[in-house]
């Protein structure tokens, strides 16, 4: 990815690059020499360079650190909403009534999803833009894109809930919460694309551990007193707690500068196949859900809140699976795979000899091997227990024996969702955008139209429509 402004830099063989709607940049900058004296290597920032700082230390506790970092770098937002609603879950009656929380729980629900295809529009694109100009030594252009795209995506966010909130029958206070939690979620998303690129990863950890605390404790609290809108109003707090907690770590990373960036407009039109790929793959990622909350045997909570009682916990509880797999992912890609892939554009960009580019491709080739061999290994014995124990699962979450084999089939197509991600993490490395637009325009299509089908077949055939969606969009 050369710099598409400035000029004047000579080629440089730290090749950067973006990844899918769930995953952040790791921002890759030139060595000081221009890579001529480390032989085409350069300096690296973000979170590849700490991961491999902290499994240096070659400790138990160093490894798990690192994968917790990875993880929360990877699917930090969305893990931390599931394990709210879950923890809330099991105290739901202990604070308010049973309706009140379904219409909180759809409230949450509504905004994750929504709040992830909306930022999809934009976080390709900024991922991009703000990767190339790292590469282009331009640091100084954090604080002013981050500034522009949260106007803008703020701006947006402002316009879709307001009007879907307005239908509701329900106390202004309440509506004026989601609109406002609605935009707390849209900032998470955008500020987890720059965080990727601070030093201080314990700031991170912090800033969710303390988020998910103050969200679970304000709620209950507050809506024991204030019923339905102090519950939200209790776990509002506990996200914008996370947020200003980022926000902080970055202003103290990056140097000020000038409060607008016009220049990150230029990438839309130029990437307009990234900004297609990252709004076609979140919606591909929720579509299914959409498509139940239409089926004849979903439930109206109220109006536009809808749930699926069978179908829905056991897909969400079957993605809580895949995040091990993707925090091992991103380690293996990050700090293994990222130097032979150097190393390799480095001899390409040095005019090596054919044999010795072909070599190190090959050595880039069994990296990635290794890697998704360790995710068949890892999340294969993770799906089989999962397989296995799910009656046991069931039972602990709360779900029904109905639950039992939709929680199977979904376990397997989660296997495959998360094999689809790591492929379209590779594609995005060698920027194949047009191809990663392919594939994810297929998930949509299938997850639209055998979730569909599924709905008509009966309650035997749930899941399935999810899981052959993703083995044929990853086929």
């Amino acid at each position: 990815a050369k710099p598409d402004e400035g000029g004047g830099h000579d080629p440089c063989p730290e090749i950067l690059y973006t990844k899918g709607p769930e995953y952040k940049i790791s921002v890759h900058l030139p060595a000081s020499d221009g890579g001529k004296k480390s032989g085409g290597g350069g300096g690296m920032a973000g979170i590849g360079f700490e991961l491999k700082k902290i499994l240096r230390r070659d400790t138990f506790s160093s490894e798990m650190k690192a994968y917790l970092y990875s993880a929360l770098i990877s699917s930090g937002p969305w893990v931390m909403s599931v394990a709210c609603i879950a923890v809330l879950g099991l105290y739901r009656f202990s604070g308010i009534a049973s309706f009140d929380y379904e219409v909180f729980r759809a409230t949450v629900t509504c905004t994750f999803a929504f709040s992830l295809i909306h930022v999809g529009v934009f976080q390709l694109v900024v991922t991009r833009y703000l990767a190339d100009r790292f590469y282009a030594e331009d640091e100084r252009i954090t604080l002013a894109t981050f500034i522009t795209s949260s106007v803008i995506i703020l701006c947006g966010g402002v316009m879709l809930s307001v009007p879907f909130y307005m239908m509701f029958p329900l106390p202004f206070g309440y509506k004026m919460l989601g609109v406002i939690l609605f935009e707390i979620i849209c900032g998470i998303w955008i500020t987890m694309i720059f965080i990727a690129a601070v030093k201080n990863y314990n700031s991170i950890v912090y800033a969710f551990a303390a988020g998910v605390t103050v969200s679970i404790g304000g709620a209950l609290l507050l809506g024991k007193y204030y019923g339905l809108t102090g519950y939200l109003l209790g776990y509002t707090i506990g996200q914008a707690v996370i947020l200003y907690c980022l926000i902080s770590r970055l202003l103290v990373e990056f140097p000020p500068s000038d409060p607008w960036n016009a220049g990150v407009f230029r990438y839309f039109r130029k990437y307009w196949d990234l900004m297609a790929a990252g709004f076609i793959f979140n919606l591909a990622i929720w579509v299914d859900k959409f498509v139940f909350w239409a089926a004849p045997d979903a439930r109206t909570i109220m109006q536009a809140f809808i749930t699926h009682d069978l179908y829905e916990p056991a897909v969400f509880y079957s993605y809580l699976t895949i995040v091990p797999t993707l925090a091992i992912f991103l380690i293996r890609i990050e700090t293994e795979f990222y130097d032979h892939y150097r190393s390799y554009y480095a001899r390409v960009t040095g005019k090596a000899p054919l044999s010795a580019i072909l070599q190190e491709k090959e050595k880039m080739a069994t990296r990635i091997l290794r890697s998704v061999r360790d995710v068949f290994v890892v999340q294969g014995g993770i799906t089989l227990l999962g397989m296995f124990f799910a009656a046991e699962l069931c039972s602990a979450g709360g779900l029904t024996p109905l639950h039992i084999p939709l929680l199977r089939v979904s376990l397997i197509g989660s296997f495959l969702m998360a094999l689809f991600t790591i492929t379209v993490i590779v594609l995005y490395y060698f920027d194949l955008r047009r191809r990663v637009l392919l594939a994810v325009t297929i998930l949509l299509v299938l997850n639209t139209l055998l979730s569909f089908f599924t709905t008509m077949m009966g309650i035997q055939y749930y899941g399935y429509g999810f899981t052959y969606a993703y083995f044929f969009a990853l086929l």
